[in-house]
């Protein structure tokens, strides 16, 4: 009898958009330091990566070099981010992090300041996911 667990990877798919205006973001998209978007967000974007499922994961969306004086209403939303069809937005928005030049930390998936809005994932998908929904710890083999 084979008990041995078939997925060998994880989906994450990212979909972004520019805020109605103007002057478009120019923004840096990573997951564990694999570069998946870099330059100016002109129109909507669904970013996919493919990673190791017992890997952590590091995701972080930049926006940068926003002048404020020319383009207050510049900015990018965050309209899906899933892990293996698990959607992170709205509902878990609260566990991502958003340094940024206005220290306006709240929780949100709208950039609208010059600065990084991070998610760091310690430890596989599968056993964060287990922990924040409330299922308790997952044994490790």
């Amino acid at each position: 009898m084979n008990h041995s667990y078939d997925q060998l990877d994880i989906d994450i798919s990212l979909a972004l958009k520019p805020c109605e205006s103007k002057i478009k973001p120019k923004i840096v998209v990573k997951i564990n330091e694999h570069v998946l978007f870099e330059g100016i967000l002109n129109n909507a974007q669904i970013l996919p990566h493919t990673m190791d499922l017992m890997s952590s994961i590091s995701i972080s969306i930049e926006l940068m070099n926003k002048d404020y004086r020319h383009g207050s209403e510049s900015g990018v939303i965050i309209d899906s981010l899933k892990i293996d069809c698990f959607e992170l937005i709205p509902s878990w928005t609260h566990l991502f992090s958003y340094n940024n030049d206005h220290a306006n930390n709240d929780p949100t998936n709208h950039l609208g300041y010059n600065g990084t809005w991070s998610l760091n994932i310690n430890e596989p998908f599968y056993r964060w996911q287990h922990k924040i929904t409330g299922q308790g710890w997952l044994l490790e083999p």
